[in-house]
């Protein structure tokens, strides 16, 4: 299994209330951490992913080839704090998901 750790410092930019100035704003830099891997089938390295997590705590989770079946649930395979976005096949092989923790507002903007 490949394992991508990205650390990047983002500005977070936050209204600052009580001031004359109504377009002010406070700048804060804080740490996106994003974990990727190419799964290769997440039922048989279930464990691994899961201590990864525990280990870098990311705000993002992105997995390829995870191999998820359309009928397993997100509540079998991921934690109750991110949000979820996944794209299974069928049939075995391929497809992502996207986990965001829920601190950050994540959506879908286009979808099929």
């Amino acid at each position: 299994m490949t394992n991508i750790l990205m650390r990047r410092e983002v500005e977070v930019r936050t209204r600052v209330k009580s001031t004359a100035d109504a377009s002010a704003y406070r700048i804060e830099v804080k740490s996106l951490i994003v974990l990727q891997f190419n799964c290769s089938s997440f039922y048989n390295k279930a464990l691994e992913i899961r201590s990864l997590v525990d280990k870098y705590n990311p705000h993002v989770i992105i997995g390829t080839e995870s191999w998820l079946k359309e009928v397993t649930g997100n509540a079998e395979v991921f934690r109750d704090n991110f949000t979820t976005f996944r794209r299974d096949r069928p049939a075995c092989g391929g497809w992502n998901f996207i986990c965001v923790k829920n601190i950050i507002a994540a959506y879908v903007v286009m979808g099929r």
